[in-house]
């Protein structure tokens, strides 16, 4: 089977497009951004999740093993409250596969990520279109989320890149602060100036603790403030 040489970024969906300015800059560090894939995080669909597997198993045969792979995965198979949501539990799988198929290789694990995107499951654009609408909800009460811009995530996982001889790893990209979902709720209340149509449940988790240890250095660098603003700016930011 013919060696794949050019890929640069695999993928069209939201996290791949966010990366398309930063093409030249991915060639020179000789990697390939892997962002495809389902992007639905409640998805139950079985052969879906296969399809997903068996696609990048395919790549992997076809892939230039003298280049590093940037796998793009999700924070969510950190949070034990989830690790029955088959989204995760198949991020898991394709995490194992990929440290036995590719030479070198980086999981990168994002959080919750907003931005501009069409995505009704992701959680922002569920809970920004059910207020808008004026349409009933259910909140988990002690349920709690990772939030952030895409902006700075893109910019924090190029810093990172530019390290080349960072090899076989999984770096976590996240905010310090985990949001609970009141609170985004409110702060959605406060920038549209409607009031939430939402039943508390007593249901849900903190959250887990993610270690972002790898990439505090690079948060000052940047300068980005993940103050107790951060999540109202964002939303603002995107939303309004």
């Amino acid at each position: 089977m013919k060696k794949i040489l050019s890929n640069i970024i695999i993928g069209t969906g939201f996290i791949a497009k966010n990366f398309d300015n930063y093409k030249k800059e991915l060639k020179k560090l000789n990697v390939c951004l892997y962002a495809a894939g389902v992007s639905n995080s409640q998805i139950n669909d079985e052969d879906l999740l296969i399809k997903e597997r068996k696609k990048l198993l395919d790549f992997s045969r076809q892939f230039n093993q003298k280049k590093k792979l940037i796998y793009i995965s999700t924070c969510g198979v950190l949070d034990a409250s989830r690790k029955n949501n088959p989204y995760n539990k198949n991020k898991l799988q394709i995490e194992n596969m990929i440290q036995k198929k590719f030479n070198k290789f980086l999981i990168i694990r994002f959080p919750e990520v907003v931005g501009k995107n069409d995505n009704k499951t992701t959680l922002t654009n569920f809970l920004y279109h059910k207020i808008k609408n004026k349409k009933k909800f259910y909140v988990w009460k002690q349920a709690k989320r990772n939030i952030m811009d895409i902006q700075d995530i893109v910019l924090i996982t190029m810093s990172f890149l530019s390290d080349k001889n960072l090899n076989n790893r999984k770096i976590n990209i996240a905010n310090p602060i985990n949001n609970s979902v009141i609170e985004i709720v409110k702060n959605f209340e406060k920038l549209s100036d409607v009031k939430a149509n939402y039943t508390l449940i007593d249901k849900g988790h903190n959250g887990c603790l993610i270690d972002i240890s790898e990439i505090s250095k690079i948060i000052k660098k940047k300068k980005i403030h993940f103050n107790k603003n951060y999540l109202y700016k964002v939303l603002k930011k995107y939303y309004f």
